[in-house]
């Protein structure tokens, strides 16, 4: 019979090595208990650890990845900032070349216009100076008429100059009356004066008022005398010209 089966037997008595042994056993049961215990304490332990050093890694792999994203951040905003910076460059370039290209063509139309503008001024000029030359010749022209008719006012002045002194002279022989004389020498002044006047319309018909200016200062006293025009000897030769002038339209006026 085992100490077990002893044990278990009713009335049967405990004996010291039965206690013995049981206390052996329950000792061996709570050492293994212990162990059992510190086992788990160790792994709790161990686990605690681990966990720890999970929460850390875990920590660590969140720095990371937040650096990292920081990282990337920057890196995709760089490349977007350089790609749009190329993309302002390629406009930049895009929009010179048009702006070029329509300078150019602009400015070739300019330079049509201008040369056409240049063109047509220089047909004008020429058709001008055809006209001014016409113009010249047609001067000359009047000027030459001009020459003609003061040529046969000063003739026509000359022969009433000659008309009247010969009425003078003809009165006197004939001892006529001094009013006659007189009468018949005012007409020849009034003729002269006629004569005077006739050369400075013709003149001015032939839109030529210069004329004057070509007689001599003895001819231009001489047509001031019939005009009654006072202090012509001691006028210059301008002022005996717009004398005359001026005397002469008055008696056409009249």
């Amino acid at each position: 019979m085992t100490i077990a089966v002893a044990d278990k037997l009713p009335g049967a008595p405990d004996s010291v090595g039965v206690k013995l042994k049981r206390a052996e056993t329950a000792v061996a049961r709570a050492k293994e208990a212990e162990r059992q215990a510190l086992a788990e304490a160790q792994t709790a332990s161990e686990r605690a650890d681990a966990a720890k050093s999970v929460s850390e890694d875990g920590k660590r792999r969140v720095r990371e990845a937040t650096r990292e994203g920081k990282q990337e951040v920057e890196r995709r905003t760089q490349e977007a900032r350089e790609r749009f910076n190329r993309l302002i460059d390629q406009e930049r370039e895009k929009a010179k070349q048009e702006v070029a290209e329509r300078i150019e063509r602009i400015t070739a139309e300019v330079d049509a216009e201008s040369e056409g503008a240049r063109a047509e001024a220089e047909r004008v000029a020429e058709h001008a100076q055809a006209l001014i030359e016409d113009a010249h010749q047609q001067m000359a022209e009047a000027r030459a008429l001009a020459a003609e008719a003061t040529a046969a006012a000063q003739e026509a002045a000359d022969q009433a100059h000659a008309h009247a002194r010969a009425v003078a002279e003809k009165a006197e022989a004939q001892t006529g009356s001094a009013e006659r004389v007189v009468k018949d020498a005012r007409r020849a002044e009034s003729a002269l004066a006629d004569e005077a006047a006739g050369a400075v319309r013709a003149e001015q018909e032939q839109q030529i008022p210069a004329r004057l200016n070509e007689r001599t200062k003895a001819e231009l006293v001489e047509l001031a005398q019939p005009l009654q025009i006072e202090g012509a000897s001691k006028m210059t030769k301008d002022e005996l010209v717009r004398a005359v002038r001026s005397a002469s339209r008055a008696r056409q006026r009249s």
